[in-house]
């Protein structure tokens, strides 16, 4: 299968094609889902206000009878159910850390992460083991006090979920992909995305904000939580800038437009991941990459779409290594950082590249407001403020 995407990929005419549908189809479920939410809402008269959900997630834990208590900052047992040991150790996992013990999920075979790489009933059935193993060989001796990670319905058990929080521990999501992914695909009569794990969590973390309205409709408690960085792995650095443009992530897309555009004014764009001629670059050398570039380059689009946004962990990385962050015009953008200020963005390739020409010839420019992006970043967008919002909502902070 690989090999024919392959092929398919060198006919010109096929991929444009293929990508344009790809993007449409992306595009009609995203609107076909807001459309459908905003009706259930009023037909429900659900109105969502985030001043509410701690209250609906107490109800829940009273149902079954738990009263969780505040656990002292450092003290918390954690199990982290993650996919990708380079996202999840850049800065994930460590925010988690300044509240306590983590314990990340591995296989049985000690490999992090879950099986994710297929999607069917085997793996989410391998992994729902696994947890409960992990679960059960803690109640022993130190329980955990919170069961939180990125799991979808096609890696992980919801079963195994709905034991997990019958032994008393709250399960939280963490869904970077709602706009995207939140039903997925339909197995075996069940929803593969996020949305085929409500009713077997007890709290949901949205990176998109009206997709708190859409679990709340469905019956479970939701909290906009954007990505963040960490201020001690991504930070600037007193040696001289190497590079002009840098850019971390897959080639799919629109990328590849944007890199063309810039190269052909002449200025060199470093980047790694699948799809370039670099590949991969390991997760412990990005920040120094960040940090050594004059421009970090952000590609907002979600797939193969040219104007479908979602925010990215780049879009927090990227300021807090207090170099220049140039990304898409995503209106998410704005109440989090000051527009113009602390980030740079551009709607079209075209003005993507002139924009890189105008603050490589005005270094200051970048430098100052590379150095407020810092300065909002670490005040405002770091995970340890993100999972300490969390621990609140839940009553373990």
């Amino acid at each position: 299968m690989p090999s024919i995407k392959n092929s398919l990929k060198k006919i010109s005419l096929l991929y444009a094609i293929n990508k344009y549908w790809k993007a449409t189809l992306c595009n009609r479920r995203y609107v076909s889902l807001q459309a459908y939410y905003k009706k259930l809402a009023a037909r429900k008269k659900i109105y969502y206000r985030e001043a509410d959900i701690p209250c609906l997630v107490a109800d829940i834990f009273a149902r079954r009878n738990f009263h969780p208590m505040p656990v002292p900052k450092g003290e918390l047992r954690i199990l982290y159910v993650g996919t990708v040991a380079g996202q999840d150790f850049g800065g994930i996992i460590q925010g988690l850390r300044k509240f306590g013990k983590v314990t990340p999920f591995t296989h049985k075979s000690g490999k992090y992460g879950q099986y994710y790489g297929s999607i069917g009933k085997d793996k989410r059935r391998e992994n729902g083991t696994r947890l409960l193993e992990m679960v059960q060989e803690a109640q022993k001796t130190d329980p955990f006090h919170l069961v939180i990670g990125q799991m979808w319905a096609y890696s992980m058990s919801p079963d195994a979920l709905q034991r997990v929080r019958h032994l008393g521990i709250p399960v939280v999501n963490i869904s970077m992909d709602d706009r995207h992914a939140f039903y997925g695909k339909r197995i075996n009569g069940c929803w593969s995305g996020t949305a085929g794990l409500i009713g077997a969590i007890d709290l949901v973390c949205t990176a998109a904000k009206e997709c708190c309205l859409w679990y709340l409709a469905e019956g479970c408690p939701a909290i906009y939580l954007p990505e963040a960085s960490d201020p001690e792995l991504f930070r600037p650095l007193s040696e001289p800038k190497q590079y002009d443009v840098c850019f971390v992530g897959a080639n799919y897309g629109i990328r590849s437009k944007i890199v063309k555009a810039i190269e052909k004014k002449g200025v060199h764009v470093t980047r790694y991941g699948n799809g370039w001629p670099n590949g991969r670059i390991d997760i412990e050398k990005i920040p120094g990459l960040f940090a050594r570039s004059r421009i970090i380059l952000g590609v907002g689009t979600i797939g193969y779409c040219s104007d479908f946004y979602a925010l990215k962990l780049r879009d927090f990385d990227g300021p807090m290594s207090g170099s220049l962050y140039l990304t898409h015009d995503n209106p998410d953008l704005y109440e989090l950082f000051d527009v113009g200020r602390e980030i740079v963005t551009y709607r079209t390739p075209d003005e993507c590249v002139d924009k890189v020409l105008y603050y490589l010839h005005h270094l200051d420019e970048a430098l100052a407001i590379g150095e407020a992006g810092r300065k909002k970043a670490v005040r405002e967008h770091t995970w340890e403020k993100r999972f300490e919002k969390m621990l609140k909502v839940i009553g373990l902070r």
